[in-house]
């Protein structure tokens, strides 16, 4: 069995252990690895232009829409909202759930 909080309404937010991925986000009863560890995202430049082409080059990508994928964690934490903390903040509200970040 993967890895979990164990708690369907908390999720962990932490950096990834995985070569290349940036973050892992935790979830009950399993984990996404996602986002380059090299590359910048919104949350970091907060470029409209590049959260623009972002967005139009990942949006025809498998399980886009699916929460359960390293894509949609990508989406909706990092290339939403100028700020992680916005971002985590419209994620909670929307899923109905608490996420704590760990470092």
């Amino acid at each position: 069995m993967k890895k979990g909080t164990g708690d369907k309404n908390l999720y962990i937010l932490k950096k990834s252990n995985r070569k290349g991925k940036r973050f892992e986000i935790i979830m009950d009863d399993h984990s996404h690895h996602f986002a380059s560890d090299v590359g910048k995202t919104f949350i970091d430049h907060k470029d409209e232009k590049k959260k623009d082409a972002w967005i139009q080059r990942h949006k025809g990508d498998k399980n886009y829409n699916s929460k359960h994928s390293g894509i949609y964690h990508s989406r909706k934490l990092l290339w939403s909202k100028p700020t992680l903390k916005e971002a985590i903040k419209d994620y909670e509200k929307e899923h109905g759930v608490k996420i704590k970040i760990e470092n």
